[in-house]
């Protein structure tokens, strides 16, 4: 088995730091349309339409048919069907992906809203490029719901005030490929060897992977080391990102009065192993520790 070993980047404040980049498959990010409805006395909701573009092809466009009516009333269709007879509103959008960096997708929207009868006699549309990163989304359009057309199915007063379109960006909910992950909080003892603690983990692709480990003592000092990993799977292995932080307990309270992140980000190959240091700055007490996090992964199924 091959090891590397890395120094993980600690910030105490805001954390801003850039991936390294790596071949991205097309078919790992999805585009979406949901339906939307904003409420007159809460946030705004999905109502449960969706239409997915599925695994993507660069300059291939994907049409959606969306139909409103009465109170919530929202219906999706396909070309050539077109929209529903009862629509109060409707709206072709069009999806063309363009291309993909680092999984955020570039795409060309269109969308026109063909039918309105809340009063508008004109077509409103749009014909623009956008870049939407793995959980960002963007508005597409919204009307208002006809007071006079409201009526709920279940009976009462409508409380919905508009609908409304908004398309994203993020990686499939179902997605069968299962990454495992050991993961080990080591010390690095003066004598030279090693104590550790492991944690097996295991998760879907581009999901956070939470890991907790017992905390560490110095005199009546408690740190608590816990973190996450993300991978993403490649032709030759995975990438992996690693975030860690480090905290210091606030005694007799539920808080910390200090901590640290760390985050590292790096190739790995089928059976290598990764230790990334946890460098000790200015905390007390651990200047004369070595910790790492010591992690192995690979695509299960």
């Amino acid at each position: 088995m091959k090891m590397k070993t890395l120094c993980a980047g600690a910030v105490t404040a805001l954390l801003v730091t850039a991936r390294l980049a790596g071949a991205q498959a097309p078919d790992d990010v999805r585009l979406s349309v949901d339906g939307f409805e904003l409420t007159t006395d809460g946030a705004e909701k999905r109502v449960g339409v969706t239409y997915g573009t599925g695994p993507m092809t660069i300059g291939q466009p994907a049409v959606g048919i969306f139909s409103m009516s009465g109170c919530r009333g929202f219906s999706l269709t396909i070309p050539p069907h077109s929209f529903a007879d009862n629509a109060t509103a409707g709206w072709r959008v069009e999806l063309t992906p363009l291309k993909i960096v680092k999984h955020a997708v570039t795409f060309r929207l269109r969308w026109v809203r063909a039918i309105d009868k809340s009063g508008g006699m004109t077509p409103v549309g749009e014909d623009v490029e956008v870049t939407l990163k793995p959980g960002e989304s963007r508005p597409i359009d919204s009307v208002a719901v006809i007071p006079g057309d409201a009526k709920p199915v279940e009976g009462g007063p409508c409380r919905t005030k508009a609908m409304g379109l908004r398309v994203s960006a993020d990686f499939p909910d179902f997605d069968r490929r299962l990454i495992g992950a050991d993961v080990w909080l080591v010390e690095r003892l003066p004598d030279g060897k090693e104590k550790s603690q492991l944690q097996s983990l295991r998760g879907l692709p581009h999901r956070s992977m939470p890991f907790y480990f017992d905390g560490v003592t110095d005199g009546t000092r408690r740190f608590d080391i816990f973190g996450k990993i993300v991978t993403d799977p490649q032709k030759d292995g995975v990438e992996l990102v690693v975030e860690t932080v480090r905290a210091r307990a606030d005694p007799g309270q539920e808080g910390y009065q200090a901590s640290q992140w760390f985050r590292s980000t790096v190739h790995m190959t089928p059976g290598e192993i990764v230790d990334v240091a946890l460098p000790a700055r200015g905390e007390p007490g651990l200047a004369n520790r070595t910790f790492s996090i010591r992690i192995q992964a690979k695509q299960i199924r």
